[in-house]
């Protein structure tokens, strides 16, 4: 699944202003001067209480995949919504040299993480169920993917967090991504000996 960017949802509003609930986190990301602690980070998620409400001017959904939609950035952040249909998933990624922290806001999503396996694909080692109100830190080795496997109709939105804004990442296969090539039928013919 693809995913889409959308510009600022407040326009020229000030972010604090149309999401207050963010204030907090909107002055301390404003603040940064160089990458954000992740620890940190996870921290200001943690304690805030957001329900869709709260967010509801940056839940645009994408038709052919999530969409992040952007509430505040400068040089050394995004603050982003991403809003994710039954299905939609990021691909198989890391967070090398940039901090991201997300909380989910309503849906239930799936982190599913992997490894580096001898052959330079990846292999996935944990499934994590992620409920409302559960917050996610990726530390820069760490590989994994976001999905929402809920039933169709079930929306998944999640807040994000990234320092520096992410301006590319590095994606992985998995051994089920792998290609498959078509052979020659056994025995130069379609059909069975009889």
């Amino acid at each position: 699944m693809h995913a889409t960017t959308a510009t600022p949802t407040a326009g020229s509003t000030d972010a604090c202003t149309v999401f207050p609930k963010l204030k907090p986190l909107v002055e301390y990301l404003r603040g940064l001067t160089g990458r954000a602690d992740l620890a940190v980070l996870s921290r200001l998620l943690s304690g805030v209480d957001l329900a869709r409400a709260d967010v509801e001017r940056a839940c645009i959904f994408g038709t052919r995949g999530y969409r992040r939609n952007v509430i505040a950035a400068s040089e050394w952040f995004e603050l982003l919504a991403l809003t994710w249909r039954s299905g939609h998933c990021t691909p198989i990624h890391d967070h090398m040299g940039v901090s991201c922290a997300f909380r989910v806001i309503q849906g239930t999503g799936t982190e599913i993480r992997y490894a580096k396996t001898d052959s330079g694909l990846v292999r996935p080692t944990e499934s994590v169920s992620m409920p409302p109100g559960y917050v996610c830190s990726a530390n820069d080795p760490d590989i994994h993917q976001v999905a929402n496997l809920q039933a169709p109709g079930q929306d998944l939105i999640t807040l994000h967090i990234y320092s520096p804004r992410i301006v590319k990442m590095n994606t992985y296969s998995s051994p089920a991504a792998c290609a498959v090539e078509a052979g020659d039928v056994y025995g130069g013919s379609a059909g069975c000996a009889q």
